[in-house]
């Protein structure tokens, strides 16, 4: 009997569901992923080349009234690890805000000044991300979330800060997620917004959705970087597609956004730290869960979930009661991945409600 070579996406299937997932397999898999991608950057004619040095590269900022980084009081404090950058704003109980990819301590910047008429709001660069030091990019067990939750407690520790709200998006969901069960006494009360929690892997990396979770498997690999950086316009053009494609308005980012945006991920290793983050964390064999992490939480937690997101899909939020008993959940029908920026009202409202009410 001759066997047959399996389609695509059967064979996709079966490394999935398999117990062990060989080398052979796990690079066949990951050098399709990649070569897909690549192929649809050359389609869309990106820039492969650096510009010359010296040349001119225009920004054309259009005026408008949004924050701009340089609008913000930003500090660094020296952890044991990474040297952390911060933005401080606010008097009140402290909140911390934490940030997920593809974003930096910007992603908040809508919610920064409201919130801080009524909290003392901290807002930290994960390690790898915007100003924060990135340890070694060849080391990838450096940029597992379980550094990022002993690098928040050690950012409270040296700011005297006993207790806090937190707020947790995207990767930081799992941050926040762990951050609770390990810190419990360090958290008031926390918020997530789309969540992640065990079980969240077997899904995303499943075939049906590998239409949204496609780039997590093109990050594993070495020419990612490379590709991503190869000019400013390849690095802006591959960011505005999440931040396009995972809003509910797709026209959500204006081009001084943008800019802005890419003035950060062009920032030296700022590309290759985020994308360590999914080597460490969501490649088909990592394990990014403890068996603390796999523990119910009581602690009172607020969830906010965009009924658009693609990639993290409100459907998902069934597993939310297999983690927690002391929560609500509230869905937003007209909102996307990034609620923060796209309903900024709505979530400074909600948290507001979530931490002052008695």
């Amino acid at each position: 009997m001759t066997a047959t070579k399996p389609e695509h996406g059967q064979e996709l299937a079966n490394v999935l569901q398999s117990d062990r997932i060989s080398d052979a397999d796990r690079r066949r898999f990951l050098k399709r992923a990649g070569l897909a991608t690549m192929g649809a950057f050359l389609g869309a004619n990106l820039p492969l080349q650096q510009p010359a040095p010296g040349s001119f590269i225009p920004k054309a900022y259009a005026a408008s009234n949004i924050r701009k980084p340089a609008d913000f009081k930003h500090h660094t404090v020296q952890l044991k690890d990474v040297k952390m950058h911060y933005v401080r704003e606010g008097k009140g109980p402290p909140l911390l805000l934490w940030h997920g990819w593809p974003g930096f301590w910007w992603e908040w910047h809508k919610n920064i000044g409201p919130l801080a008429e009524h909290f003392d709001v901290i807002v930290p660069d994960m390690r790898g991300y915007g100003d924060t030091e990135k340890p070694d990019l060849k080391d990838v067990s450096k940029y597992h979330l379980n550094n990022v939750v002993e690098d928040y407690a050690q950012l409270m520790e040296a700011l005297d800060i006993k207790q806090a709200y937190i707020v947790g998006h995207d990767y930081a969901s799992v941050v926040a997620h762990k951050f609770i069960r390990k810190y419990r006494s360090k958290v008031k009360k926390a918020c997530i917004i789309d969540a992640i929690v065990p079980g969240f892997g077997p899904r995303y990396l499943s075939v049906g959705h590998f239409p949204e979770s496609w780039y997590s498997q093109f990050h594993q690999l070495d020419m990612a970087v490379d590709v991503v950086t190869s000019s400013r316009e390849a690095t802006k053009i591959y960011f505005k597609h999440f931040f396009s494609h995972w809003s509910y308005n797709k026209n959500l980012i204006t081009d001084e956004e943008m800019e802005i945006l890419t003035d950060n991920f062009v920032k030296p290793g700022n590309v290759h730290g985020g994308f360590n983050f999914y080597r460490a964390n969501l490649s088909i064999t990592s394990n990014p869960w403890t068996p603390l992490d796999r523990t119910i939480s009581d602690l009172p937690t607020t969830f906010l979930w965009g009924m658009g997101d693609p990639v993290v899909p409100s459907v998902w939020s069934n597993d939310i009661a297999l983690w927690y008993n002391n929560y609500s959940i509230e869905y937003v029908p007209d909102g996307g991945h990034f609620l923060m920026w796209e309903k900024p009202d709505l979530v400074n409202d909600r948290l507001k409600k979530a931490f002052l009410s008695m």
